[in-house]
């Protein structure tokens, strides 16, 4: 059986990086007692995939991992409703900074059927953008209606022009084309988890994310203090991913049903 869990990372953990919560969860469902598969070889692991790496610092209500587990066995320990019985027994042995917050079974794959992991699925993310307590002035913003009218201003043109940096290269790219959508409130997914500041600047925005192309919301900031004619502080602005979407532009769906 295989399962796509969603869970939330916030508080001090925000601060480890995608290999340690590997790490951690895999330790989770070895505590647990849960009959994880493992692959086959010399050096087995855990049948477990991740969607898509959260940058370190950012916190996230939007986050998911897939994981299989002995069809025979979990049968013998499930009473009950299995989804059900899954979220609780990983809640159980979830430390803080992580939660738990939904789980779905997984058509059962097909044989010689190719079935695609959450991770090729993502095609668009959303982040919940605030500006923290002491750097409005700053990055030299006096109020939300300033902060998100500028922000509608700089979307405003026909292009944004942005170098994307890669591992192997450098190219220019019309930063537009990968926004999807954008709001002064909370409109795409959950920020249950985000942190909370009193001056009540913030963007919720979607862009596009995944194996294609995937935009980081640092180097949309990037481009907007530009615009603003302000150097970028990452310091400045606190980052939250509420949720990861798969399906095309006008028709996205979060990875698993509300």
């Amino acid at each position: 059986m295989i399962f796509r869990i969603k869970f939330a990372k916030f508080g001090v953990v925000r601060y480890i990086g995608h290999l340690d919560v590997m790490r951690y969860f895999q330790k989770v469902i070895r505590r647990s007692g849960l009959p994880v598969a493992y692959s086959q070889g010399f050096s087995p692991h855990q049948l477990m995939s991740f969607a898509l790496p959260l940058g370190v610092g950012i916190t996230s209500d939007g986050e998911y991992m897939e994981a299989e587990f002995d069809d025979e066995a979990l049968k013998k320990v499930i009473n009950g409703d299995e989804e059900k019985y899954l979220l609780e027994k990983l809640s159980e042995y979830t430390t803080e900074g992580f939660e738990i917050l939904d789980v779905m079974r997984l058509p059962d794959p097909k044989p010689n059927v190719h079935r695609d992991k959450a991770m090729s699925l993502v095609s668009a993310a959303a982040y919940l953008i605030r500006v923290k307590d002491g750097y409005e002035e700053k990055i030299g913003f006096s109020s939300q209606a300033d902060f998100f009218g500028r922000f509608e201003r700089f979307l405003s043109g026909e292009t944004i022009t942005v170098t994307k940096k890669t591992k192997k290269n450098e190219k220019e790219l019309n930063l537009k084309e990968f926004i999807y959508g954008y709001a002064g409130t909370v409109t795409f997914g959950s920020a249950a988890h985000a942190r909370s500041y009193n001056n009540g600047m913030q963007i919720c925005i979607k862009l596009a994310a995944g194996s294609v192309m995937n935009i980081k919301p640092e180097l949309l900031l990037e481009a907007f203090m530009a615009y603003c004619v302000h150097e970028y502080d990452e310091n400045a602005f606190a980052i939250h991913r509420c949720e990861l979407y798969m399906g095309e532009p006008g028709r996205h769906e979060p990875l698993m049903r509300s």
